[in-house]
């Protein structure tokens, strides 16, 4: 590192140390040993760079590791699901050999894969317990601005959490972010961004409240002074500018960087034909969506996130970037950034597309399995044969549809359907192949409905 003064963890003798990075003086720290919770999250990931950085031992705890073993290998990982830790005993064995908590884990909205009441706040209040019990030094939970007097199930059980710890025997640090920004997106700030590549039109919800940002970077900075120096961060702390500013000014602000051309019109929209629209997501949560445009993400939204820009100050040794700085701190924003917001306000009409098309060709198949088996019959096959092939081919049109509507069986239904796809395509070249001929171009349909699976099994990644 260039800067004369650099932070690292104390493992190797200072002689070495300069050897090595060439510098004269040193903040030296002790290596702890630190489980992450929400280690694979948007704040969460960005912390366990920054902590194994400076030479900590991190142990990141995921319901799925795959993502987290592949993106951050330096990492020791567990695997666990906080709807199943709920009592201090379910917890012991994996705070054995730690030194520090660092709690960056969250839920929006219940749903298919997600309890927010367990998540949030019965598993971080069983933690607590079995943290104080073991003695651990110190505890570090990242909350949200505006949690203990918002009304969502999410802000309520965030206090609820933050609460325990407040009232516990540990030494411990709440941190507030308000709405964070960094360089990727997820939730509501994918939301935003979203909105900004809608071309022409400006969308604006009525009576919205105004928000306070803050930046991601800011928050991974504060987390590191808190673990760097415990004694000195202690107590709730809120992490957000000093301006507010409407959703409207922050989504104008985003179109801005993310070198989109200015609006020609803006369309308000009263808060009443929002919640449609909320309803059909929170639907979709069942089955496993966690839609930005969920109710307690649009509330989020709408309602406001402020807090107490004064606090900032005594974990960052300055005051919170204000936007405009944030967004030019992550740097221009390139191809990959417009591509990433026009490609996220697609994708569900996509994939919407996609499952009506495999939804409606199993129908047809069922409902007119005589005209089906025509096709082949024609061609010479055996009658009570083409009938099976119309049957098991809608049947494999149902499953695809079923796996592509259900989030957790996404990547398979997509798999499937393009496997589907191409076996539909050469068993017409063997069979039919005057169709590809036809007018109406009934397989050369296909072509296309092949890259749009393609396409969405690209951009499939929920974070």
């Amino acid at each position: 590192p260039s800067p004369a003064d650099c932070t690292f963890a104390w493992r190797s003798d200072p002689a070495d140390c300069r050897r090595k990075f060439g510098v004269e003086s040193f903040r030296l720290i002790a290596a702890k040993r630190i489980l992450l919770l929400g280690a694979t999250g948007f704040i969460g990931s960005e912390i366990a760079k920054r902590l194994t950085a400076q030479g900590h031992e991190v142990t990141g705890l995921s319901r799925d590791c795959r993502t987290g073993v592949h993106r951050l290998p330096q990492l020791l990982w567990v695997s666990a699901d906080l709807r199943d830790l709920q009592t201090p005993a379910d917890w012991q064995h994996l705070i054995s050999d730690i030194d520090i908590v660092v709690n960056a884990s969250g839920a929006l909205q219940t749903g298919l894969r997600d309890d927010v009441g367990k998540v949030q706040a019965s598993a971080i209040m069983a933690l607590i317990s079995a943290a104080e019990a073991k003695g651990i030094e110190f505890f570090l939970q990242i909350s949200a601005a505006g949690a203990s007097s918002a009304s969502s199930e999410f802000m309520t059980s965030k206090a609820a959490a933050d609460s325990a710890l407040s009232t516990s025997s540990l030494q411990h640090c709440i941190l507030r972010p308000g709405l964070v920004i960094g360089r990727n997106a997820f939730g509501g700030t994918e939301m935003m961004r979203m909105i900004a590549a809608i071309p022409l039109v400006a969308p604006s919800v009525q009576d919205a409240r105004p928000i306070q940002c803050v930046a991601l970077s800011d928050v991974i900075e504060a987390v590191s002074n808190a673990v760097t120096n415990p004694e000195k961060h202690q107590g709730r702390f809120d992490l957000v500018e000093a301006e507010s500013r409407l959703l409207s000014q922050i989504i104008d602000l985003h179109r801005l960087w993310l070198g989109f051309p200015p609006p020609l019109f803006s369309v308000a929209a009263p808060l009443w034909a929002i919640k449609p629209v909320s309803l059909f997501a929170d639907m979709l949560g069942w089955f496993g969506w966690r839609s930005p445009l969920r109710r307690n993400s649009i509330a989020a939204l709408i309602n406001g996130v402020s807090g107490h820009a004064d606090e900032s100050e005594p974990m960052l040794g300055r005051p919170a970037l204000p936007l405009p700085m944030i967004l030019q701190s992550v740097g221009s924003a390139g191809k990959a950034d417009r591509w990433h917001a026009r490609a996220a306000l697609l994708f569900p009409f996509v994939l919407a597309s996609l499952i009506v098309l495999w939804l409606g060709s199993a129908i047809l198949g069922l409902t007119r399995a005589d005209a089906a088996a025509d096709y082949l019959v024609i061609a010479g096959m055996e009658n009570s044969l083409a009938h099976a092939l119309v049957l098991g081919g809608s049947l494999v049109d149902l499953a695809i549809a079923a796996a592509l509507l259900f989030r957790p069986g996404l990547r398979i239904g997509l798999i499937a359907a393009i496997l589907a796809t191409l076996a539909y395509m050469i068993g017409s070249l063997f069979f039919r192949p005057d169709l590809w001929l036809d007018p109406l171009g009934p397989m050369l349909k296909t072509v296309p409905v092949l890259a749009l699976c393609l396409i969405c099994l690209a951009t499939s990644d929920e974070r």
